[in-house]
């Protein structure tokens, strides 16, 4: 069987639609508007294209050779088998020129062996983007910011975070991991929704996908393998009802290439690429405690009475479906530019897991002399209100207890008489209306085990009969 399974898998290599991932085997799907998407191929599917495609022959009576469909054994291993040698691996989707590993611009359609991206677009729209220079940089970001004219942004240091949300989208497949965006604002109408279609326009041609924020971590795990799958240019949570919660999957998709995580309606698990632009949209949301050093804000302020009656002068949405290759090679050629510049990087706070992001997308933004565009992620990480709370705790603690160790229950006990120390306690999620939950403060507790605050840290204690804490110095 072996062979016939290497022949079939290279008839379905030389299509150069057919493809394999983490989740399976895949295809290239491409779309009506001339879009591009990808599918797990079923066994109904794997089927009918090896029948059509291959000669299949049994031994009948006689030892005729009869016609027959393709082999139960064969098509499974296809799909389920983990020895590939014909099937190129896909590692995302570009429907633009993208940067290589070793920092080339590949201009060329198609598959590329060297980075598994699978890319569509006219080729003829980017000539000339290698010779770039600061000459050619300055009326592209001209073309970019007439774009935005008509946002009214809280401060300019939003406005770059909106233009580096815009390199994102054009780079996102030479980026391993990028942060999301938070498009926020003080009230409806305020042009959130807009503005992220403008952004996800950069990432490709067709609508964004769009969902609603899950409410649960099982169902933001289903939620994100469903999602990327299908390998979407962009991803927005639209009309967010929350704040941005750290789930597990959510911290994966923005800190990991990949992520594994169980499929809806099956037991089974799947890994899926997580190369996609992540916005989100709502009024006065902001990230969550893990989220707050992997998600950029973006803070919109309009200064109308009733900003939903406001007409905008111009349509950069129908500009960009009408000339999105002029905007995304704006981008490029501002990037390509700041490379042949030698990429004189600014002195700025380094922000972890982000270098490449940081590299591509906010380095070259700064050096056309922007506001740097992660400063509301430094604010975020600088100000969090989580670390604020453990700290005022470890103040208390410590003026309280000193470093003595002391079990949950003898906490809450002298929380009761003493109204600062209960006061730190009430400003934690262990709660349950007016009163502690033991549960909790003991989860809490173990969960910032070691976190350092003003140069204090909760340490397990010294007890031997029931499980205590202290506060280390240091």
């Amino acid at each position: 069987m072996h062979l016939n399974c290497s022949d079939a898998e290279k008839v379905l290599a030389d299509t150069g639609v057919y493809y394999t991932s983490g989740s399976g085997l895949l295809r290239i799907v491409k779309k009506a508007g001339g879009g591009i998407t990808t599918e797990l191929v079923n066994e109904q599917t794997l089927r009918t294209f090896l029948s059509a495609s291959i000669n299949w022959e049994r031994k009948g009576r006689d030892n005729l050779w009869l016609r027959c469909d393709p082999p139960q054994g064969v098509v499974k291993a296809l799909l389920f088998g983990q020895d590939r040698h014909h099937l190129q691996p896909l590692n995302g989707i570009a429907r633009q020129p993208y940067f290589g590993e070793d920092g080339t611009l590949i201009t060329r359609p198609g598959y590329d062996p060297g980075t598994g991206v699978y890319s569509a677009f006219d080729p003829s729209d980017y000539r000339g983007l290698e010779n770039s220079s600061r000459d050619y940089a300055e009326p592209a970001m001209d073309y970019l910011n007439h774009l935005l004219d008509e946002f009214e942004f809280e401060t300019d240091a939003d406005r770059s975070a909106a233009l580096s949300a815009i390199f994102t989208a054009v780079v996102r497949p030479a980026l391993s991991v990028a942060p999301a965006f938070n498009i926020t604002a003080t009230t409806s109408g305020s042009g959130k929704s807009y503005l992220a279609d403008i952004i996800a326009l950069f990432a490709g041609p067709d609508e964004p996908y769009r969902v609603s924020y899950p409410t649960g971590a099982d169902e933001a795990g289903k939620l994100i393998v469903t999602v990327l799958n299908e390998k979407p240019a962009a991803v927005v949570f639209d009309d967010m009802q929350t704040n941005w919660k750290p789930f597990g999957a959510i911290n994966r998709m923005l800190t990991s290439p990949t992520t594994t995580e169980r499929m809806l309606g099956t037991n089974r698990s799947a890994t899926v690429l997580t190369r996609a632009l992540f916005l989100g949209t709502g009024n006065n949301i902001e990230p969550e405690r893990d989220l707050r050093r992997r998600v950029v804000s973006i803070r919109l302020a309009p200064r109308h009475e009733a900003p939903a009656l406001r007409s905008f002068r111009n349509d950069p949405v129908g500009d960009m479906k009408s000339h999105r290759a002029r905007a995304v090679a704006c981008v490029l050629t501002i990037i390509s530019a700041f490379r042949a510049a030698g990429e004189p990087m600014a002195a700025c706070p380094p922000i972890g897991t982000y270098d490449e992001w940081s590299r591509l997308c906010r380095q070259p933004l700064i050096w056309m002399g922007l506001p740097d565009p992660a400063q509301s992620l430094i604010d975020q990480v600088s100000h969090d209100p989580d670390r604020q709370a453990l700290a005022a705790l470890l103040e208390v603690w410590f003026d309280v207890f000193g470093t003595k160790s002391v079990t949950v229950r003898q906490i809450i006990a002298k929380a009761e008489e003493h109204p600062a120390l209960m006061e730190a306690l009430e400003d934690l999620p262990i709660m349950d209306g007016r009163y502690i939950n033991r549960g909790k403060l003991g989860w809490f507790l173990s969960k910032n085990r070691g976190r350092r605050a003003d140069q204090l840290r909760i340490e397990p204690g010294d007890s031997s009969e029931r499980r205590s804490w202290r506060i280390a110095v240091g």
